[in-house]
């Protein structure tokens, strides 16, 4: 190979490693081809690809601005769903929000009219209104810190917080600031995105390797990928255990292949600080 040793060639350009080949030799003997090598193993995919369902927003974000952040992204579980929002913070929180287990729906960009006059109603756009498993509904409104130092956009929430009640349009007004980012939430919630795709295959393996934990005992992520014998589609697949609350985290971490995690089948036997986090109403807190 040349003057070069292993690692220098492996960084050569394609033309560069032809020219330093060597020549292969004549060969003065028949040579038998071998044709029974079987093809490399690749996961194949169970059902076919299908399309994410179309954003619920009641009015559309611009796909690009000059002014300030947009997003069109896909949340949900497997094929999911599109959603988009008008700045990161918005969109930081939709990340978040997708990987709570009480959450069964975010609808974005939702309108609602309020006032005493019919005829001419006050009109407000929530950043998003979500859906609880309990059948509550959650207004949100989305808004930086430094939007709130002159307390009038306060005042007005609180008017339209009483409307809302009043009409029946939502069981609650919520306001997520930057403040209420945790970022560690934040950067596991762009992981369970990532690997939200289902593979039935690798997803019952890993939910074996997860059950032959004792309840309450734990193991590091990377041991139970071996146990899994599929590599990285058992990685995703144990990812995707731990935002299901099947396995979970022995402590507040991003998520990492040296991550310990438990079996989380049996919550009363885990500690209540290690659960996963739910969006509660003030009225139940």
């Amino acid at each position: 190979m040349s003057n070069l040793d292993h690692d220098d060639f492996l960084f050569l350009d394609f033309s560069k490693r032809m020219t330093e080949l060597p020549s292969t030799p004549a060969l003065d003997h028949p040579v038998d081809v071998v044709t029974d090598i079987p093809p490399p193993r690749r996961h194949q995919p169970t059902a076919p690809m299908a399309l994410p369902k179309p954003s619920r927003a009641e009015r559309p974000v611009p796909a690009a601005s000059l002014a300030h952040c947009t997003t069109h992204a896909v949340l949900g579980g497997d094929d999911g769903y599109r959603i988009q929002s008008e700045s990161h913070l918005e969109f930081s929180h939709q990340m978040i929000l997708n990987c709570f287990p009480n959450v069964i729906s975010i609808q974005e960009q939702v309108f609602f009219f309020f006032g005493w006059n019919p005829k001419f109603p006050i009109e407000r756009i929530f950043d998003m209104v979500v859906t609880l498993n309990c059948g509550s509904r959650v207004a949100v409104t989305v808004k930086p810190e430094v939007r709130l130092v002159s307390g009038e956009f306060l005042k007005d929430m609180g008017e339209v917080a009483w409307w809302v009640k009043k009409l029946g349009f939502a069981d609650e007004l919520r306001l997520l600031t930057d403040a209420d980012l945790d970022p560690v939430s934040l950067e596991n919630a762009k992981i369970f995105a990532a690997v939200r795709e289902i593979d039935a295959e690798a997803d019952a393996v890993a939910m074996d390797v997860a059950m032959s934990l004792p309840h309450g005992g734990g193991r590091s992520l990377r041991e139970l990928v071996d146990q899994t014998s599929l590599a990285g589609r058992g990685y995703r697949a144990l990812v995707r255990l731990v935002r299901r609350d099947v396995l979970r985290l022995a402590k507040h971490e991003v998520i990492k292949p040296k991550s310990v995690v438990m079996n989380a089948t049996n919550p009363a036997l885990l500690p209540d600080h290690l659960s996963p986090r739910r969006m509660i109403l003030s009225a139940a807190a």
